[in-house]
């Protein structure tokens, strides 16, 4: 399955790096500031806000997320070994327990 990642828009909320997922299903985001390297995961109604809790400082050294629907993880597993591929965009999203999540 594709990934969802037209429907988000980041920006910051606050002060923290978020986004609004803007399509009419829930997403599953994932998301890691690459200085600590810490996952962040939230299931986003349509129309929900994710707040990553990353602030600009805390992203100085870049960060990446992906976007799935509900139920549905990435095809590649959420690392920073993967982080060019998924900075790419070059990610599915399956069910979970399938190979390469």
């Amino acid at each position: 399955m594709a990934h969802m990642e037209a429907c988000t828009e980041w920006d910051y909320f606050g002060g923290q790096m978020g986004t609004r997922n803007s399509c009419s299903k829930p997403i599953t985001i994932l998301f890691m500031a690459f200085g600590d390297a810490r996952v962040v995961a939230q299931d986003v109604p349509p129309g929900g806000h994710f707040n990553s809790g990353a602030t600009e400082p805390d992203l100085a050294n870049s960060w990446m997320f992906t976007a799935c629907p509900l139920g549905y993880v990435p095809s590649l597993r959420f690392s920073t070994e993967n982080a060019t591929a998924i900075l790419e965009s070059l990610y599915n999203c399956q069910l979970p327990g399938r190979p390469g999540a």
